[in-house]
């Protein structure tokens, strides 16, 4: 609710006691003359009456905002029982926030769901969920793969026997001014592939950031000019392969950014375009 709305309320409240008041004091003065006394009583209703519209009209709208504020994320459920995946295939929307309830039946037993960027364990990892020992039920959230395709997963603790695909099909194209795909980088031998990014002006950019090297950190620094003297305009987190990550942040007005990686700032660099 805004500061004029609880003014309008707040006056209307006062006026309402106000009324009443005088309708007490008032009360024994008309006794003995009952055709002014409803014209008062007529008078007090429609202020009440007034009130408590402008309270509905005015008042707190908490849950539309709340409904406003973004698309729900993709919901899926995932059950482990008997050392096994209840479900084994599994259909997500490319790019989609995901909210996946894992329920695992097994007492006494921990499983978790991983998810990799290919058709095996051997590929980067995309998400990996907390152990969760039995009988318990979890949320993971994390972000479906950007790219349309097939993705393996399996439990960490019994991945030979505990494992399904996971098949990300297009999403509809973003509304007018919305964000577009997310951008692919990836980080491979100590070098940015591709190193040049294009995006358009206004809105999010979402970069979705593929670190292909084992137990080695890498992130993406983002510099408002042409070199890393210029202004920081975004750092993600480090990433230590093999792993991935979505980095999101504004885009920047119309022009070529400068992006490297803070641990290898000389070998790892690229620009960033930004296009009208």
């Amino acid at each position: 609710m805004g500061k004029d709305e609880a003014v309008a309320i707040a006056s209307l409240m006062a006026l309402n006691i106000l009324v009443g008041a005088a309708l007490v004091a008032y009360g024994r003065r008309v006794r003995g003359r009952p055709v002014a006394f409803p014209f008062i009583v007529a008078a007090g209703a429609i202020v009440v009456v007034a009130g408590a519209v402008s309270a509905f009209a005015f008042g707190d709208k908490g849950p539309e905002k709340a409904e406003a504020a973004g698309p729900k994320p993709q919901a899926v459920s995932l059950t482990a029982q008997g050392t096994k995946f209840v479900e084994t295939k599994l259909n997500l929307t490319a790019g989609a926030r995901v909210s996946m309830k894992f329920d695992n039946k097994d007492a006494g037993v921990q499983h978790n769901f991983a998810l990799f960027d290919g058709p095996d364990a051997t590929a980067p990892v995309v998400f990996r969920g907390d152990l969760v020992p039995g009988p318990a039920t979890v949320t993971y959230s994390f972000t479906a793969p950007p790219k349309p395709g097939t993705y393996f997963f399996h439990c960490d603790v019994h991945p030979t026997v505990m494992k399904g695909t996971v098949t990300v099909a297009a999403g509809a194209p973003p509304p007018g001014g919305a964000a577009g795909a997310p951008l692919q980088l990836s980080a491979k031998n100590i070098a940015f592939s591709p190193t040049k990014l294009t995006a358009m002006a206004g809105g999010k950019i979402t970069i979705h950031f593929n670190n292909q090297d084992p137990a080695t950190p890498h992130n993406v620094v983002v510099f408002n000019g042409p070199d890393a003297t210029a202004p920081v305009l975004f750092k993600g987190d480090l990433v230590t392969g093999p792993a991935s990550a979505d980095y999101t942040f504004d885009a920047p007005p119309p022009g070529t950014y400068f992006f490297h990686c803070e641990v290898h700032p000389q070998q790892m660099t690229g620009t960033l375009t930004i296009t009208r």
